[in-house]
């Protein structure tokens, strides 16, 4: 890995914004020059844009016309390069409800290239979101395939690679949820409640159980109500809960963003895309897992019931639309990296020396115009 200089930026660092330069070496943020007294004939100038930690997404189902259930190491490939181009450079691939036997081979296929160069955004994982889930609040999963879930079958998946499944999608409404959420905690998989008709007090007692996140807030759960607080309610007040969200202003009103902002506080939300097969292409009809899609007016939406289907956002237009909301760079930071960085234990999110050169430069309109991914320019407008 050679070196690379970015001199004459606005540095976003955790509490401040340093104007100077970045030096990367083998990989890693090995120097932040403050001011512009350090100058390098070979080194890049930014003309004063930013530098943010590059965006992590935990929650991404496919992009440019791939899927991660497509079972296919060249999908994996099309989403991370894809991914690239817009500030992420981290990310898990996540699959859908489906059958034992496609899942495992899916996680497979991801296990495959995790933590490999792709030429674009690193897999650092997968996310499984299902197949046990409540089917009244199925959403895009296929409700053929959910069902009650199970250790046993859980330790497949499991068994597919160590410390593959970094985040595990459940209803946590089941009978033996309690003891599935302990044994994948035991395994290091961070458990979340999503695509559930839980009671506030089923979330609680799962929260206790070791469950700390919640899977795209509001959509695909019990929503709040001042008499049954539901799934939302819960995810609201308990801190020990990480909250998702789809900032698309398509999937939740602005407003609900903002109560969730306020009741969570910017530590603990991380912005997700959701995104499916069609980000990044024009509108027309697409697959999700099985299921048919259309996509329209940057809406993707079941053909059987008009329900949406995942998403076509992109992380650094839910960093755009944090800001507009009325939060700095620094809260926009947070929600589409360091949060997410911190939760599983990755050596980036932040813009520290001795960090992971994990990085998006953004101009005055926070547009990316590079990314660097472990050191290495894989994006340049």
């Amino acid at each position: 890995m050679g070196k690379i200089v970015l001199r004459n930026a606005k540095v976003v660092m955790p509490n401040r914004i340093g104007k100077g330069t970045v030096v990367i070496s083998d990989g890693k943020i090995k120097k932040i020059h403050q001011g512009k007294i350090f100058s390098d004939p070979d080194g890049i100038d930014l003309e004063g844009k930013y530098i943010v930690p590059g965006f992590i997404d935990v929650h991404i189902h496919g992009a440019a016309g791939a899927d991660v259930m497509d079972n296919s190491i060249e999908g994996l490939k099309t989403i991370s390069n894809f991914l690239v181009t817009h500030g992420t450079t981290n990310f898990l691939a996540t699959t859908l409800t489906s059958s034992k036997e496609t899942l495992k081979e899916v996680l497979g296929k991801i296990a495959e290239v995790q933590n490999k160069d792709l030429g674009g955004a690193v897999i650092f994982g997968a996310h499984m979101e299902g197949p046990y889930f409540d089917v009244q609040f199925k959403g895009a999963q296929n409700d053929k395939y959910i069902k009650p879930a199970g250790i046993d079958e859980i330790r497949e998946y499991l068994d597919v690679k160590p410390r593959l499944v970094k985040l595990f999608s459940m209803s946590a409404t089941g009978a033996d949820d309690e003891e599935v959420i302990k044994y994948l905690k035991e395994n290091g998989v961070i458990v979340s409640v999503g695509h559930s008709g839980a009671s506030f007090e089923q979330v609680q007692k799962a929260a206790k159980a070791g469950l700390s996140h919640a899977t795209h807030t509001y959509n695909g759960m019990r929503g709040f109500n001042h008499r049954d607080p539901g799934v939302v309610g819960a995810v609201l007040v308990n801190d020990n809960i990480k909250a998702e969200i789809i900032f698309d202003k398509i999937h939740v009103h602005p407003e609900a963003v903002r109560l969730l902002f306020k009741a969570k506080g910017v530590d603990r939300v991380v912005c997700i895309t959701d995104a499916m097969c069609a980000t990044g292409l024009e509108d027309g009809k697409y697959k999700l897992g099985e299921l048919d899609v259309y996509v329209k007016n940057n809406q993707a939406r079941l053909v059987s019931n008009d329900a949406l289907a995942g998403s076509v956002l992109t992380l650094d237009k839910a960093f755009k639309n944090v800001i507009d909301l009325g939060y700095s760079i620094f809260d926009a930071v947070k929600m589409t990296s360091t949060n997410a960085a911190k939760e599983f234990g990755l050596e980036s999110g932040t813009i520290e020396e001795g960090k992971i050169a994990d990085l998006v430069v953004l101009d005055e309109n926070y547009n990316v115009v590079m990314t660097i991914v472990k050191g290495e320019i894989k994006y340049q407008k």
